[in-house]
Parts: structure tokens; C-alpha cells; sequence
């Protein structure tokens, strides 16, 4: 519990989700799932009442204004085309952060949502830096990127780990339930 402003608040912990690269909205990913879990099992337990989940999920958007897993011939598509997948995946992003606060809800810990959109690695650290949680936690697939991805692009965790100004943890999946790809991660709602 922090003091802030000379009250006792709840200890906040930001966790980070994201919609399996699969399935699409509103499919959570299995490294989203497992860590927010293993946040209500291993920290919240029967803590609920002194602690609260910031929920965050960034959208990513493409050169074209809709979202980056959504593939369309760009020759066919209207500014309506647009629109709409943009609003689909709105509607999405909103019933994927749903999906954790009724859980957050279902075992007695307040929660808040957070809808972003931009490049996830570095929105999720500005909002934390913004937000100040006591802790932040994100999901890993547990796959080894190549030599190239990890000089040029990195993982969100590594980069959380460097730049968030709060303690950050990393939930990897067991080796029995590390997807053998980055699209094999998904969990049906």
C-alpha cells in the first residue's frame, strides 16, 4: 500500500493484454492470459480489498488507419472499408479489457482499463511512468527471437524492463505451453 497525499491507497499493478495475433479480437493471447492469472493467483490471492489492477492494451495502427492484423487489398478499399474495420476493432479492444475487469470484478479487486493506441512497448511504459503502479506485469511468449528482431525490434518485456521507472515482471509460459510460433498464441474468450 503507498501513501499518496497523506491517505493510504491500494497498491496498483498495471498489467498489460493484447488479443492473440490468431484469432484476432476478442481473443486474448495465451502470454497475456497467463500473466494476468498468474497476477490474481500469485498476487492478488485473498488481497483483493488492498489492491488494484490497471488494465492497458494498445492498439497498433497500420499506414492505412486500420489495425495491423486485419489484411485487406488495399486497391479494393474505400475510406468507409477503414472506418469501419477501425470501429470493429474498437468494439474488439473494448470487449477484450471487458473480459479482465469481469474477472478482476468476479474475485473483489477494483480495476481500471486503459485503451491506447501506438507502438505497445513504448505506450505501456509511458502510461505506467504516467500512471506510477507499484508493479508492472506482461506477458512473454517464451520464444526466442531471432538475432536480427532483437537488435532492431526487442521484446516488450525486455523493453519494459529498461525503460519503466517501476518494478517490472515478466511472465514467461511453462515450457510444455510455449506456443512453437508468435501466432500459435491465442486464447479463445
Amino acid at each position: 500500500m503507498a501513501v499518496r497525499g497523506g491517505e493510504i491507497e491500494p497498491t496498483r499493478i498495471m498489467v498489460a493484454v493484447n488479443e492473440s495475433k490468431t484469432n484476432g479480437y476478442p481473443h486474448a493471447s495465451e502470454s497475456c492470459t497467463a500473466a494476468f492469472e498468474w497476477t490474481l493467483k500469485t498476487i492478488v490471492r485473498n488481497n483483493a480489498s488492498r489492491l488494484k489492477i490497471l488494465l492497458i492494451h494498445v492498439q497498433i495502427p497500420d499506414e492505412d488507419g486500420g489495425s495491423d492484423h486485419v489484411i485487406v487489398d488495399n486497391i479494393y478499399s474505400s475510406p468507409e472499408d477503414f472506418k469501419h474495420m477501425k470501429r470493429r476493432d474498437l468494439f474488439g479492444a473494448i470487449r477484450l479489457l471487458g473480459y479482465f475487469m469481469k474477472q478482476c470484478q468476479d474475485v473483489g479487486v477494483a480495476c481500471e482499463a486503459y485503451l491506447k493506441e501506438g507502438v505497445p512497448k513504448k505506450i505501456i511504459c509511458c502510461e505506467a511512468n504516467d500512471a506510477r503502479p507499484d508493479l508492472l506485469v506482461v506477458g512473454s511468449r517464451g520464444l526466442s527471437l531471432s538475432t536480427f528482431r532483437k537488435i532492431f525490434i526487442g521484446s516488450v518485456g525486455e523493453y519494459c524492463l529498461k525503460h519503466a521507472d517501476c518494478p517490472v515482471i515478466v511472465i514467461k509460459h511453462s515450457p510444455p505451453e510455449t506456443p512453437q510460433s508468435t501466432l500459435d498464441d491465442s486464447t479463445t474468450l
